[in-house]
């Protein structure tokens, strides 16, 4: 008996309030820019703000979790940052310094 109201008492609000079973956080403006911008100062680069991010499309299911990201920092400098798939939450970011274009 007191299995089947404790089930009652953790299904019934998600049952007469479906909004509360699909909420998801929504992430800040600019959020995943400052994440960026920590994970590669903590890899020991220069990297005050991100400008902007170019995710590459994976064109492989099996990658999902595998997502490469390119940051622009504000000061000119380019990075990769990978977080493996198999680490969990706690995997570490793999930084590394992209060369920088040329421009004319």
């Amino acid at each position: 008996m007191c299995r089947l109201t404790l089930r009652a008492f953790f299904a019934l609000p998600l049952t007469l309030f479906p909004a509360l079973a699909a909420a998801q956080a929504t992430p800040s403006p600019g959020g995943r820019e400052r994440e960026l911008a920590q994970i590669i100062r903590q890899a020991g680069y220069d990297c005050r703000a991100v400008e902007c991010i170019d995710v590459a499309p994976s064109p492989d299911p099996a990658l999902e979790s595998f997502r490469p990201e390119v940051a622009f920092c504000t000061n000119g400098k380019k990075f990769l940052v990978a977080k493996g798939g198999r680490g969990g939450a706690n995997a570490r970011a793999v930084v590394r310094p992209l060369p920088a274009e040329i421009r004319l």
